[in-house]
């Protein structure tokens, strides 16, 4: 198997994984490669880096799931693999510039800044 299919095949294993903990460490041990080989690997081939992407599509499913649904935001932080609210919290605003809540309620539910799912060619 050619290494952009490695990375194809780790890209719709991360997809269907993202409610599991993921670390680099998992990912890695799932494909068979040491850290930092894979780590080049993703950034050659995708421009990004690994635990950026997976960051940011964590949080990108949470915030989709939180327009979607009216489960409580603790119960999404929790299912998309955060310690606590609090840090899910910081992690959110981060990255939408908008805690969770404010986030729910002002329908800022745009695809803005959400991180879509790579796909390689």
């Amino acid at each position: 198997m050619n290494r952009v299919n490695i990375i194809r095949e780790m890209l719709l294993w991360v997809e269907s994984n993202l409610e599991h903990p993921l670390s680099l460490d998992s990912v890695t041990a799932r494909v068979g490669y040491s850290k930092w080989h894979l780590q080049r690997l993703f950034r050659k081939h995708t421009g990004q880096r690994l635990g950026s992407y997976l960051r940011a599509r964590r949080i990108s499913a949470a915030a989709e799931e939180m327009c979607l649904t009216d489960y409580p935001i603790i119960y999404i932080a929790r299912k998309y693999q955060f310690a606590d609210q609090q840090t899910f919290s910081r992690t959110f605003k981060n990255h939408f510039g908008l805690p969770p809540g404010e986030y729910r309620n002002a329908n800022s539910c745009s695809k803005k800044r959400l991180c879509p799912p790579l796909k390689l060619l």
